[in-house]
């Protein structure tokens, strides 16, 4: 689906995470790369699957600030 973005994509994965796995990371990478895409990733460690949702048992508060701030950088950069 990489070669159909009409638009940027953060991928966001905790290196803890199952569902996406990590070891996608770096194939989304690689296909957006070859598709001439936009794509930015970034692992974040000691951080699983909906590490962000802070009413979830999964939430990491460091993780989500970095996040966080990574969020307002990508939107900054995109959407000027």
């Amino acid at each position: 689906m990489v070669g159909q973005l009409h638009c940027p994509l953060f991928g966001v994965f905790g290196e803890e995470d199952q569902n996406p796995p990590v070891a996608l990371e770096a194939e989304l990478k690689k296909r957006a790369q070859a598709a001439g895409k936009d794509v930015t990733t970034k692992i974040y460690k000691n951080a699983g699957h909906a590490f962000l949702a802070d009413y979830r048992p999964s939430y990491r508060e460091a993780a989500a600030q970095e996040l966080w701030g990574d969020v307002q950088s990508f939107f900054g950069k995109h959407l000027k």
